[in-house]
């Protein structure tokens, strides 16, 4: 097709028509325009709603972030206060039943 354009706007010698090229010219140029359009309006779209994303995720972030603080703030139990209540607990069981054995004899 673009042969016969070509061929249909040149002259005897082979030379392109000027006109011919500012008509093609701007025959490409309307509809890259429209396409750009198209392009930076989805841009904004995708910004748009890929940045709510990252806001909601930062937000989450930024409570799970303090939750953690308040979780760290909470004093807890060390390993081994955690096995000398287990310790004392058995041993507490261990005399209970022993007193409990002896007193039925």
């Amino acid at each position: 097709m673009i042969r016969k354009l070509t061929l249909k706007y040149a002259d005897c010698s082979g030379v392109l028509d000027f006109a011919w090229i500012v008509k093609v010219e701007s025959s490409v140029k309307i509809p890259a325009n429209k396409m750009q359009v198209q392009a930076e309006f989805m841009n904004k779209k995708i910004e748009s709603e890929v940045g709510g994303e990252v806001n909601r995720f930062e937000k989450l972030s930024e409570m799970l972030e303090k939750k953690l603080g308040e979780l760290g703030a909470v004093e807890f139990f060390s390993k081994e206060d955690l096995n000398k209540i287990i310790d004392d607990l058995m041993n507490v069981k261990r005399k209970s039943k022993g007193s409990v054995g002896s007193t039925m004899h």
